[in-house]
């Protein structure tokens, strides 16, 4: 994929990239605001969730304190105490001897609490008594399925519905009720050995929904009344299934009084809010499905994607204008080269821009005059006997490097091989700049590492052994400066001894070159450069860094950068050799940091 790549046309290359860029940072920014809106619209709604359901505890509570108060207020007049009494007695002797007095006595409680639609009091044997609702009794069953004498206090019971009724629904709660005639006294509770009597009341549950549907807001689910089991009191399974999950009951029942959480049911998350009252333990729901808050944000992706588009267009318009215009001065180098090519680039071509393009253009002048010098100097090499001699040495390892280098451009230029010439070309301006440098002998470690890649750069151009180099710098290094033209000739060397006439069946695969700067004690530079090829003859390599030796004169590389340490350094450098053939060969400088 890359190597596809990087063979496109640059404007296709800049409309990808472009594209690329423009997709990321959107995507980046759409996730962002994705889940910062979603974080802020989630605080926003458990915040009003939590104040809705402690002003709806508040308020239920303060209802119910006042109802239970008014209903121990209606139970000790007349007749409820005797009433209530002859059913635990057993001689209850129906409607005709309590009506008037029990149907007076709660018309008034009816009117000041409209939240009761009717009251009942029963006893066991079926025996029931409602001021309002004179047939009750035959449908006693239908309304309490349940087992109502099982309850030995205050009771709650879910919401349940009835022709009986005067609107939709009723919420039952129980009051388990005895007299004692003797002492006058009513208490909810049963008494061992009497009948049971029950005083419910039956809630309205459409104002307690109306209730909570004005507190809720526009991401609940339901709001609702619940025990403290969990089990809902003015919902149905068939309207709020969510809220009759096993998982949502555990949690209220588990629950503090007060608290908000988050319950996964099967692939989607259910937020709670719950507050709880002090009348028979019951609890304010609040219940929000993630989706719901979710369903604003998504607008967000339809605006990001629209946004996406225009900068996808707008980024094809812009990269194809870019390319044209980057890509016209491109075209002007690519002219040049060719004119080189073709030997009729007479006039140069001015560049009078700063951009990058412009100052190749003007390098690839300079290096074009710096060829043609180098032409004239190799010719005129063999006359030149009075150069100083550290000047001398350096120029030694360059002219049969670099005549064989321009001839092998010359012959990729008549053979058509433009864009190998062209590379070799600029590979072996970077070596030059280097090799010239204006009369300079101290260069930067990187300029030095630059040097040697652009020699290996061009040598794996004219050669079929592909050497693979690696460099390795403390970058507290780079800038340090080292005597230039000291790393090509050991790399020469790896190649021409290392890597030539290997014996069949034991070469290098693949053949690499090393080379690692770093620093040494006492404030020294530690050069390693390091071949994996058929090894180093270590007593060669010595004799060759000796003076006057016979091999030095064979092995005129070694020989050349012991004079030109010598004349730059002294004797303040340090070489040595190491050798394990095919697997590590290594020529170690030793270098003052600061000179």
């Amino acid at each position: 994929m890359i190597k596809r790549f990087a063979n496109l046309k640059f404007h296709y290359q800049l409309l990808i990239g472009m594209i690329l860029i423009t997709s990321a940072a959107l995507f980046l920014i759409s996730q962002l605001s994705y889940s910062y809106f979603y974080e802020r619209n989630t605080d926003e709604v458990r915040k009003k969730a939590n104040s809705s359901v402690q002003m709806a505890g508040d308020s239920i509570s303060s209802q119910f304190n006042s109802l239970s108060a008014a209903t121990n207020h209606l139970l000790v007049k007349e007749p409820f105490p005797k009433m209530i009494s002859d059913i635990n007695n057993k001689n209850f002797t129906g409607y005709a001897k309590y009506f008037s007095a029990a149907t007076s006595a709660t018309d008034s409680f009816l009117q000041n609490h409209d939240l009761v639609n009717n009251v009942l009091i029963c006893g066991e044997d079926r025996i029931v008594f409602s001021p309002t609702s004179l047939g009750i009794g035959n449908h006693f069953e239908q309304l309490f399925p349940e087992n109502i004498w099982q309850f030995t206090r205050i009771t709650v019971m879910p919401t349940r519905f009835s022709n009986m009724f005067r609107k939709e629904g009723a919420i039952p709660i129980a009051y388990p009720v005895s007299s004692n005639l003797s002492s006058g006294n009513l208490s909810y509770q049963d008494i061992s050995g009497s009948r049971k009597a029950r005083f419910i009341l039956l809630i309205d549950t459409n104002q307690i929904r109306d209730y909570f549907n004005r507190m809720s807001n526009r991401y609940t689910y339901c709001m609702y009344l619940a025990d403290e089991s969990g089990q809902p009191l003015d919902i149905t399974e068939s309207e709020y299934p969510d809220a009759f999950l096993p998982q949502i009951r555990q949690w209220i029942e588990k629950g503090p009084s007060t608290q908000e959480g988050l319950v996964k049911i099967k692939n989607e998350d259910m937020f709670l809010s719950m507050n709880s009252i002090k009348f028979c333990n019951l609890k304010i729901v609040h219940l929000t499905k993630k989706a719901a808050l979710t369903g604003d944000i998504k607008e967000l992706r339809s605006f990001f994607i629209l946004v996406w588009i225009a900068c996808f267009l707008a980024a094809v318009l812009l990269s194809l204008a870019l390319s044209g215009l980057l890509t016209r001065n491109l075209k002007v180098l690519g002219a040049i080269i060719r004119s080189i090519n073709d030997k009729t680039y007479t006039e140069q071509r001015e560049f009078n821009h700063t951009d990058e393009i412009s100052l190749l253009g003007v390098q690839l002048n300079q290096m074009y005059d710096t060829i043609q010098l180098q032409l004239l100097q190799i010719k005129d090499e063999e006359q030149k006997k009075a150069m100083a001699e550290i000047q001398m040495m350096s120029e030694q390892i360059n002219p049969h490097f670099l005549y064989n280098t321009l001839e092998c451009i010359h012959f990729q230029i008549l053979n058509g091989h433009s864009e190998t010439a062209e590379g070799m070309l600029e590979s072996l301006g970077k070596y030059l700049r280097t090799t010239l440098s204006f009369g300079k002998t101290m260069i930067s470690v990187e300029k030095e590492v630059e040097h040697v890649t652009s020699y290996m750069e061009i040598m794996n151009r004219h050669s079929s052994k592909g050497i693979l180099i690696e460099t390795e710098i403390d970058p507290m290094l780079k800038d340090c400066k080292i005597m230039k033209i000291l790393l090509q000739p050991l790399a020469e060397n790896c190649i021409r001894h290392g890597f030539g006439g290997s014996i069949s069946g034991f070469e290098p695969v693949p053949p690499r070159i090393h080379i690692a700067i770093t620093s040494a004690e006492n404030n020294r530079i530690r050069i390693e450069v390091t071949d994996n090829g058929k090894g180093i003859d270590i007593e060669v390599a010595n004799a060759c860094v000796t003076e006057n030796s016979p091999e030095s004169q064979k092995h005129f590389g070694l020989s050349n950068i012991q004079k030109r340490l010598k004349a730059c350094y002294g004797e303040a450098f340090h070489i040595s050799f190491l050798s394990i053939p095919y697997l590590k060969n290594s020529v170690i400088i030793e270098l003052p940091k600061d000179i």
